[in-house]
This record gives C-alpha cells, sequence and structure tokens, in this order.
C-alpha cells in the first residue's frame, strides 16, 4: 500500500497516511484527484464513506456469525 499522489498538499497526504495507519487500507482515488477529476473534499468524503460502510459490513456479518447468539437463536 502507498500514497502516490503526487498533487496531495503536505496537510492532505498527512490525512491520506493517517487513513492508511489507522484503517490499514490505501486511500482511493489518488488517480482522481491528480488528474482533476475529483477535489480535495470529493476524495476525503469518499474514503470515509467507504470505509464507514465497510465497517458496518464487518460489523453485521461479525455479529451475525457469533456463537453465542446462534446458540440462543437455536434454545428458542
Amino acid at each position: 500500500m502507498a500514497i502516490t499522489s503526487t498533487t496531495a498538499t503536505p496537510a492532505q497526504r498527512a490525512w491520506l497516511e493517517q487513513y492508511e495507519r489507522e484503517t490499514t487500507f490505501e486511500p482511493l482515488h489518488q488517480d482522481e484527484l491528480d488528474r482533476g477529476a475529483m477535489t480535495w473534499d470529493q476524495v476525503a468524503k469518499a474514503n470515509v464513506d467507504w470505509f464507514e460502510f465497510w465497517a458496518m459490513d464487518a460489523h453485521l456479518a461479525i455479529q451475525k456469525n457469533n456463537p453465542e447468539d446462534l446458540e440462543d437463536d437455536s434454545s428458542t
């Protein structure tokens, strides 16, 4: 994983690095930022939105397959 943007400001680059460090995912849309196809605000929002959806899906999958919950369901 890497920060590949060549146009990000130092503050934006620091944010991208923090995003990667905290989420363990490479930030999305760096090429679009460099091409001018997306603004910084759009890139940051898209990354936060993607991670929120990923986390929600992971949480639901983990919760759904919790053995304790499955045992509670089978006793009714």
